[in-house]
Order: structure tokens, then sequence, then C-alpha cells
């Protein structure tokens, strides 16, 4: 039985595989990046310039807001409306790049970041 030589590599592609590991700079078990700095007391703080990097790229898929830490729910509504049509993304991209900290806007699970929650309303007695 004859084999091509796609054929043939295939298979001696396919024997080897567990054992032949690629070589280069992609085959490193650690990040070369670090996603998040940790502080003193061990908190993580998200990186601005990967926030503004993934706001850029996967905006309006949510991306930046899954890195910031979010509900599942919202990053589903900036991929059903396109990033609230460029708009909210627009305005996440200018907070991401212009606040002094992030903090506000990780874990935030609001769908318009730079809104401060409500504070509890207080009846009148």
């Amino acid at each position: 039985m004859r084999c091509g030589p796609a054929a043939l590599l295939l298979m001696v592609s396919l024997a080897a595989g567990p054992v032949a590991k690629a070589a280069g700079p992609f085959n490193a078990l650690a990040p070369a990046v670090p996603v998040a700095v940790q502080d003193s007391s061990g908190v993580a703080h998200p990186q601005r310039w990967l926030a503004a990097a993934l706001t850029l790229t996967v905006g309006p898929f949510g991306g930046h807001r899954v890195y910031l830490g979010t509900r599942p729910t919202v990053p589903l509504l900036y991929s059903l409306t396109f990033g609230g049509f460029g708009v909210l993304v627009l305005i996440d991209l200018g907070h991401v790049l212009f606040t002094r900290d992030l903090a506000p806007y990780q874990e935030n699970g609001q769908v318009f970041m730079w809104r401060r929650p409500e504070a509890a309303a207080v009846t009148p007695p």
C-alpha cells in the first residue's frame, strides 16, 4: 500500500504526538506577562494597559468587563447590543484610561460600570 507524503507526515505526527514538544517561546508553562499586579496586602489589581487593550479588541463583546470581573449577564448584554452600539465601549475605554483607580470597576455587576450604586433608600419616620 502506497502512502503520499501528507499521509505519511500525518501518521508520524500522530505516532509521535505525546512525545514531541514544540520548540520556541510558546511552550512556556507560566505566562510571560502578568495579568494582575499584587500589592503588599496580596490584593490583585488589574493592569490598566491590559484592560484598555481588551476594551479596544473585544470590548463590543464585554471582554474587558470579564477581565475586571462582573456578572455573566453584562458581557451577554454587551454581545447582544455590540457594546451598546459602540457607545458603552468608548465610555468604558475613557474610564479605564483616565481614572486613577480601577478598583471601583472591579467586581462591578452594573451595565453602566461608571454609575455609582444607589445607597439604600431610607424611609422617612
